[in-house]
């Protein structure tokens, strides 16, 4: 999975779950939300692996990490 199929997974997985029955209006915050919830995770997964001393995992998850800044 490239980085930027693994960031939206990541985001549509927390979107699903943040916009269950909520307005339409609200999305973009809803999305934003899931967003940050991405970058969570990621941060915690980096940190983590960096502890280690995990180069080339950390490099795939910084490129998530950019491609869910895109979104």
């Amino acid at each position: 999975m490239t980085p930027k199929e693994k960031a939206e997974s990541l985001v549509d997985n927390y979107l699903g779950t943040i916009i269950f029955n909520i307005k339409q209006d609200m999305k973009a915050d809803c999305i934003n939300a899931a967003k940050q919830c991405g970058i969570i995770l990621v941060d915690e997964i980096m940190e983590f692996g960096n502890g280690l001393g995990l180069r080339e995992p950390m490099m795939y998850w910084n490129s998530v990490k950019q491609e869910i800044n895109k979104l």
